[in-house]
């Protein structure tokens, strides 16, 4: 009885708290509810929705307020109403619209007017994106979802982290945004409802902050992009009349059906060729499926925005289904408009079937385009070249952002207080009511959260005293922080990932202990924007000793690190007894040279000892330029295989540790070797974009160029070598319109002198023969021994792989959205001994999400030679550049 009394007294403080505003149910003309109905308030400049159920209510002071509803399909229906001091009740019907087709927009040509619409529409989005100079407002965004399958082998792990099907996570959030042109947006998150904290993290703030205007929303090609023929074709459905705008319905098609382009229809407004719905969807990062449905409104008259959304999200990684949905709706519109600009220029095309005026009276320059700013008369601009004047215009608006290469700044806060906040600031901010099942929801996950929390805090005062060490960690690794200020680490490294196999040392593990101290960032008001993003890094010092046992040998070896970081580079120094490979690149990863060596009998890594001492440093002057060295002393010794245990005996036998090389291998026994090598990269296109005060560099759309010299010192410290290396490369991708992408790279050295060198001082190249790969997919031969042509002589290597859209088996749209790419490649290489050694291969990439297969043919001399299959990680995954391991830390 107490519980009910309360809950009377909280309905009737709640009442009593917010007594006035509108409420209502929309219809369509047969009586059937109309749900996710969007409500525009032309007074406040706000947007909402109806929910699921087309049920909506807004909180209102009372006075004199004119309503907009929207639905797609319908006319528009407007309602001036006046809120006294208690809630009005008003239903809302609706009607079909009645779509206007070839008698109004009909053109003399044979084209569909689709095409000189877009044009129009495709001119004006940069006009449109820097016609607003400001804006701000409030978002309302509200979220559920549910994993929808589960395979068997995850269920009982997801099921620990409270995810199953029968859990429903909701997310509700209440943010304040604001944009600046160029492309400065601003989040603060005042509010937030979460069944699980880090629900919050699936919001779709990314769509809402991009734009359609912009060639991308989302990493997906818009249908206003500047490139949008090259994707899409266009067909005019009809037109309808909104008030005194008439409305052109468009549907668009991708060219080719896949990822990263959008479907569906969208509706633009005759004369200002703005948007007005967007309807569309499309297939994201991983086969994740995104619709989209946004409607726009002309804001206090001044520029259409959008005022609601609608995403539908629904996709399966590693076999774990999900969907979700979302509602936003934007709401206390603040508009600046760019007073640069004319507010109304006029376009025409070569298709359009309107009589324009003369040609003199048309803008030809950007100083007569900002003539009619003032003006009341619309400026008269050719479709064709608007984009032209906008890039003029833009060059002429150079700010501090362009000078520094910022493309755009992205600002994002949750409040500290936005977790707590009550019910009743929910009822009175939430602008989309909650529905019966949703108001269930919400009662079923609180009390579920509720015992939740109270399990977790017993669980964190049971193990408050325990300590974290446990004696697994000895083998599995392990970090323990103390000091102070917590500022020193004890470091057991993973010894089980460190545990391998080779003929020369039998089973081996490399077993690693480090003793860290990190140090504070002092940094400057330049180098704040860096701090933590590729160029800027936590200064620290590293000491690592690693002790390596290897069974076959009966013999214990190892080396010590020690390492500091600085903020824009470091240096190490290390020295010991150790093992490496000729090519230190590594030629082989120890992991795959293990399961061939044991499985299929087949020794690719070949090996040497040194003594040695080496000095590394690298330095990042800046996001364009680095620098890098090493200085190193070696005694180096021949290994010789100790064993040839194999799980299975294919009976091909095992090879000599001995790299097989065109030309005979010079002994090296006992050499002494005191080399070095200097390297310099340049990337000349590098753009930003501002993460929270963090710049984050946009790498991959600039080219690479590096120089580097490699040199053999005789006689210092006893040195036996004397060789001088110079090699350039050149690394770069193009994106082709729809037709894909191209990554190409080349790179080309000679020795200017090789008077006398090691075999392991020899130029060396990415070689494969394993047909389980782990090698970057760009930069690396399929089919050639990891030795066989390395030269001390010149050398021209290059490659050149490209992905399309759409070739073979992705000409089925199926396979395209299955996540299915297919690629070409060819290889070449060219030294003394090579004999123009060409491969030409394919690549299906993709498969399962996680795999790529390739058949590969090689040549010499324009001769067949063999053919090979490959499987390797799939490109989504492992990218598209080279991955250097660094275990160091």
């Amino acid at each position: 009885m107490k519980y009910i009394l309360l809950s009377i007294a909280y309905f009737l403080l709640i009442q009593n708290t917010f007594s006035s505003g509108i409420r209502g149910v929309v219809y369509d003309d047969e009586g059937q509810p109309l749900p996710y109905t969007t409500i525009y308030v032309e007074e406040l400049g706000t947007g909402t929705s109806a929910n699921q159920e087309a049920y909506y209510e807004l909180n209102l002071p009372p006075g004199d307020y004119t309503f907009q509803y929207k639905f797609v399909g319908y006319e528009t229906v407007i309602r001036k109403v006046t809120i006294g001091t208690t809630f009005l009740q008003l239903d809302i019907y609706m009607e079909k619209q009645t779509l206007l087709l070839d008698e109004v927009v009909t053109s003399a040509k044979s084209t569909d007017p689709a095409n000189w619409m877009m044009r129009k529409a495709i001119a004006k989005s940069s006009y449109h994106r820097q016609l607003i100079d400001a804006y701000s407002g409030r978002v309302y965004v509200k979220g559920k979802g549910r994993v929808n399958s589960v395979p068997f082998y995850l269920r009982s792990m997801l099921k620990k982290e409270g995810i199953d099907t029968s859990t429903l996570i909701i997310t509700e959030s209440v943010s304040e945004i604001s944009y600046k042109r160029p492309n400065q947006f601003s989040e603060k998150v005042i509010s937030v409802y979460a069944s699980k904290k880090n629900d919050f993290n699936a919001s779709p703030m990314r769509f809402i902050s991009g734009s359609f205007y912009q060639d991308e929303i989302a990493s997906s090609i818009s249908p206003l992009s500047s490139k949008a023929f090259q994707y899409y074709t266009f067909k005019h459905l009809g037109a309808f009349v909104d008030g005194d705008h008439l409305i052109n319905k468009i549907k668009v098609t991708p060219k080719v059906k896949a990822p990263n382009v959008f479907e569906g229809v969208i509706q633009l407004v005759e004369d200002d060729w703005a948007l007005y719905n967007v309807d569309v969807k499309t297939q994201i990062d991983m086969g994740i499926e995104v619709r989209i449905r946004q409607v726009y409104q002309n804001v206090n008259q001044k520029a259409w925005m959008p005022i609601s959304y609608q995403f539908d999200v629904d996709g399966k990684i590693m076999g774990v289904g999900f969907e979700f949905k979302y509602l936003a709706s934007v709401a206390d519109y603040e508009i600046t408009l760019n007073p640069a600009l004319p507010h109304k220029i006029k376009l025409i095309d070569k298709d359009d079937p309107v009589t324009t005026k003369p040609e003199k009276e048309v803008a030809q320059s950007v100083k007569q385009l900002q003539k009619t700013k003032s003006t009341s008369e619309p400026a008269i601009v050719k479709a064709a070249d608007l984009r032209d004047l906008m890039k003029d215009y833009q060059k002429t608006q150079a700010d501090s952002l362009s000078k520094l290469d910022i493309v755009g700044v992205y600002n994002y806060k949750i409040d500290s207080s936005a977790y707590s906040q009550d019910s009743m600031f929910w009822h009175h901010v939430r602008p989309i009511p909650l529905s019966d099942n949703e108001i269930r929801g919400y009662a079923k996950i609180d009390s579920l959260n509720i015992v939740n929390e109270e399990k977790n805090q017993k669980d964190s005062l049971k193990n408050a005293n325990q300590f974290s060490f446990q004696p697994l960690d000895i083998i599995s690794g392990g970090r323990y922080t103390f000091g102070k200020e917590k500022d020193w680490k004890f470091i057991i490294y993973n010894a089980f990932f460190s545990t391998q196999y080779n003929t020369v040392e039998g089973l081996n593990v490399d077993y690693s202990i480090g003793l860290r101290k990190n140090f504070e960032m002092k940094l400057d008001s330049a180098q704040k924007i860096d701090y933590d993003y590729q160029l800027i890094k936590k200064p620290f010092i590293l000491l690592k000793p690693t002790f390596r046992y290897a069974v076959a040998r009966n013999n214990v070896i190892g080396k010590v690190l020690g390492k500091y970081q600085f903020q824009k580079g470091s240096v190490s120094l290390a020295g010991g007894r150790y093992v490496s490979q000729f090519n230190d690149m590594p030629a082989i990863t120890p992991l795959i040279n293990t399961s061939f060596t044991l499985m299929w009998e087949q020794n690719f890594m070949k090996l040497y000892e040194k003594d040695f001492v080496q000095f590394r440093f690298e330095n990042n002057f800046s996001h364009k330029w680095r620098i890098s060295g090493n200085v190193e002393y070696e005694e180096r010794h021949r290994l010789f295989n100790n064993t040839e245990f194999t799980f299975i005996d294919w009976e091909r036998g095992l090879t000599p540790n001995l790299p097989i090389n065109a030309d005979p291998i010079k002994e090296f026994d006992g050499q002494e070797a005191f080399t070095a090598d200097f390297k310099v990269t340049y990337k000349p296109h590098i753009k930003f974009v501002i993460n929270n005060g963090r710049r984050i560099a946009i790498t991959d759309e600039s080219p690479v160029f590096s120089l580097a010299y490699f040199k053999g010192f005789k006689g210092l410290a006893g040195s036996d070598v004397d060789f001088d290396r110079l090699e350039f490369e050149f690394r770069d991708s193009y994106e082709i319109g729809a037709k894909g992408t191209t990554y190409f790279s080349a790179r080309t050295g000679a020795f200017l002198n090789n008077k006398s060198l090691g075999f392991m001082d020899f130029a060396h190249f990415p070689g494969n023969r394993a047909f389980i790969t782990q090698i970057d997919p760009v930069q690396s031969y399929r089919l050639l021994d990891y030795y066989l042509y390395s030269t001390d002589s010149y050398y021209v290597q290059t490659f050149l792989y490209h992905q399309f859209r759409k070739f073979l088996i992705t000409q089925i749209p199926a396979t395209r959205f299955m996540g299915l790419k297919e690629s070409f490649f060819t290889n070449y290489l060219l030294t003394s001994q090579s004999k123009n050694y060409v491969e030409l291969g394919y690549s299906l990439d993709g498969i399962l999400r996680f795999f790529r297969i390739e058949v590969v043919t090689n040549y010499e001399n324009f001769r067949y030679q063999s053919t090979g299959f490959r499987v390797g990680i799939s490109t989504t995954l492992g990218g598209n550049v080279s991955v250097e391991i660094n275990n160091e830390e």
